[in-house]
């Protein structure tokens, strides 16, 4: 029996190298290869043979030693086929299966098919000759760990795959940049937990020297929350930007948000209205308060409604403020303010308002930045799972 230490050992090794051999059949290809070179001599078995799937059946794509001793296509109706499938894995030494596949093995007296189980297109049967020594524990032993190991590979590549993608069409719909805003100097930073997040903002140039301006928080994160993301500013802009009132569209967005999503699922949204004047009309549904600093005083546009999702109908008001010159405008998800400091106190609204009094007077781009990476630094107040960071900073010029 080989040994279980030197049998992981090499197959790390094996595994080890797959990253600098790209994904998907290339990945199959190194492995037929590199499992044959690793164990072939020890277990006795070679010739290894690589089958995708095609609309005629198996379609031989690699084999190692090449002229091919099984089939260049193997129907789906086929019994080789059919027990692999129901198995796994089978080691094929009584002629009475395959008869006329013995009549191709030359030096080998039995064989052995596993199939690996991967996303569409990419899933596939590898076939071995055994040659006189094979062992059936020691076959088994090593080539189903192969086949358990490359099937995680590939169910992970192809997870990893959709997340990207995920990633990617997020990053899509969040502006790259702040808009140019006559008056105002604009900046926002935003930090998924994971590769997509749950907190959304947005502009939205409503003519009429006025900005649409939304910030929100998927409850959760990951791909669930960045899905609801997508609907609700894909929402946002097909409301606010046909010129539908802002408290109708936010109440027809939180109806659909209720039949389309489980009722665990829920947004806060923070949006408004900001005109050249400094005048901001503004609703606020169960988000975290807007922070306005005018001199050393201090405004919280505290929320005019209830978190978008549980309900059918919530209640929803508009509000008011103005945002004079030289005012500042925060606007923030509350993975800034869930954050410890070294003397295990919550960072909270507090410190966000004291860093804002500190550096109010820097451009609204390093205030963002100075502040993210302080509230970063810090640990979050969840032992398990941090929560996605988004801080915007709306400056009106002084003059």
């Amino acid at each position: 029996m080989i040994d279980p230490k030197q049998f992981y050992r090499k197959m790390d090794r094996v595994l080890g190298g797959i990253a600098e051999t790209g994904s998907g059949q290339t990945f199959l290809g190194h492995i037929l290869v590199e499992l044959e070179a690793s164990f072939g001599d020890d277990l006795h078995f070679g010739s290894g043979h690589l089958y995708q799937e095609t609309t005629e059946g198996w379609k031989l794509v690699e084999a190692t030693k090449p002229p091919a001793i099984f089939p260049e296509i193997i129907p789906y109706d086929s019994e080789v086929v059919h027990l692999i499938e129901e198995h796994g894995g089978v080691i094929f030494d009584d002629r009475n299966v395959a008869t006329a596949w013995f009549y191709r093995l030359d030096s080998y007296v039995a064989f052995v098919g596993f199939q690996v189980v991967g996303p569409p297109g990419l899933s596939a049967v590898l076939l071995y000759g055994l040659s006189e020594g094979w062992d059936r524990e020691e076959i088994a032993f090593c080539l189903n760990g192969a086949r358990f190991a490359m099937n995680y590979r590939l169910k992970a590549e192809a997870a990893q795959s959709d997340m990207d993608k995920a990633a990617a069409i997020q990053r899509s719909l969040l502006p790259t940049k702040p808009p140019v805003f006559k008056g105002y100097d604009i900046a926002v930073r935003t930090q998924p937990a994971e590769a997509v997040g749950g907190d959304l903002y947005d502009f939205l140039d409503l003519g009429d020297g006025i900005l649409g301006v939304a910030i929100g928080d998927a409850s959760g994160h990951g791909l669930p929350a960045a899905l609801l993301v997508r609907d609700v500013l894909m929402g946002i802009r097909m409301g606010i930007g046909t010129n539908l009132k802002m408290l109708f569209t936010m109440k027809k967005l939180n109806r659909v948000i209720h039949e389309s999503t489980y009722s665990t699922r829920f947004i806060s949204v923070f949006f408004a209205e900001l005109e050249a004047n400094g005048g901001l009309l503004y609703t606020n549904a169960g988000h975290t308060s807007g922070i306005l600093l005018i001199d050393d005083d201090v405004t919280l546009l505290e929320p005019t409604g209830t978190i978008m999702g549980p309900l059918p109908d919530i209640p929803l008001e508009r509000a008011y403020a103005m945002v004079p010159k030289g005012a500042l405008l925060a606007l923030y998800t509350d993975g800034i303010t869930e954050r410890m400091n070294d003397d295990g106190s919550e960072f909270g609204e507090t410190g966000l308002i004291a860093l804002l009094k500190k550096y109010r007077d820097l451009p609204a781009d390093e205030i963002v930045n100075t502040i993210c990476d302080h509230a970063l630094a810090l640990d979050h107040e969840s032992d398990i799972l941090e929560d996605d960071t988004t801080l915007m900073v709306i400056k009106r010029n002084a003059t």
